[in-house]
């Protein structure tokens, strides 16, 4: 499971056009972003693509258990 670093990364877009980008529902988005739930490899890698096509998913999140 991965765990979202700093929200700050994320704070200059809308929530609701992200997770509808990216599939995911606005609150799950959110909980995943402010640190509140920890999401899978695929969402992470769906919000880091998302953020910056060219990072990776380590810069944005911290690999738990």
């Amino acid at each position: 499971m991965y765990k979202f670093k700093n929200k700050e990364d994320a704070q200059s877009y809308n929530k609701e056009q992200m997770a509808k980008i990216i599939g995911l529902n606005p609150d799950t988005l959110r909980r995943v972003i402010n640190g509140k739930q920890e999401c899978s490899k695929l969402v992470a890698y769906c919000i880091t693509k998302f953020l910056d096509y060219n990072s990776e998913i380590e810069n944005y999140f911290i690999k738990g258990e």
